[in-house]
């Protein structure tokens, strides 16, 4: 079966000489792994291929097929960020859908969410040093693990053991669920996106590791 689709790439991993193996998010089908020959050398395909970058992709789907092989492949906006900040969120934003949904499982909600949000993430003339913990919060709730926040109560009503139940983290992350912008400084700031990592950690993919957030965290937080 032909499908034309927009995809976001989410994970590039060299395969022999000169190739490479990389996991897609589809809008038509979800994560799919494809193998591309030729991506050494030739700079326009590699920086197609980059995590973050959005493409719309021409292949023939099999179920019985482990790695696909695209026909065509071409940038579509939002495509790719040269902002430091940004490219450096994005990725950790990847690794984030990578973890949180199935091989296969088609979810096109969920990716025309995450296309807007890049766009904005992408185009915005200033750092928002707040969108990945909306991202997060996001990303919690279609995965089915939603914060549930009460105003009249002093914790969190989420069953959270990651260490957010100060009155000040519960009133936090109420202003980012309402598109609020708090005001506080970098340490609270990187303290709440750690306990919301830690949130997906126990909620949403136990078991695994979010390698690139630990990497990134000291350069995103401001």
């Amino acid at each position: 079966m032909l499908i034309k689709t927009e995809a976001l790439v989410l994970k590039k991993i060299p395969y022999g000489e000169n190739s490479a193996v990389v996991h897609l998010f589809c809008q038509s089908h979800g994560i799919l792994a494809f193998i591309f020959s030729g991506v050494q050398g030739k700079k326009g395909k590699s920086a197609l291929l980059r995590p973050g970058t959005f493409l719309e992709i021409v292949f023939n789907f099999s179920e019985r097929q482990n790695l696909l092989r695209a026909k065509e492949i071409k940038a579509v906006e939002p495509f790719m960020s040269e902002d430091f900040i940004a490219s450096n969120t994005a990725l950790i934003c990847t690794e984030l859908i990578r973890n949180t949904l199935p091989d296969s499982m088609p979810d096109e909600n969920l990716f025309l969410t995450v296309k807007t949000d890049f766009s904005r993430l992408y185009h915005s003339k200033e750092t928002d040093l707040w969108f990945l913990h909306r991202f997060i919060i996001n990303l919690c709730e279609s995965a089915g693990h939603g914060l549930t926040l009460h105003a009249d109560e002093p914790y969190l009503n989420t069953g959270w053991s990651s260490g957010i139940t100060e009155e000040n983290n519960r009133l936090l992350l109420i202003k980012l669920c309402n598109r609020e912008t708090p005001v506080v400084d970098r340490l609270t700031r990187r303290k709440l996106a750690e306990a919301l990592l830690a949130f997906m950690g126990e909620a949403v993919f136990p078991g695994k590791d979010v390698r690139t957030f630990k990497v990134m965290l000291d350069v995103l937080d401001g």
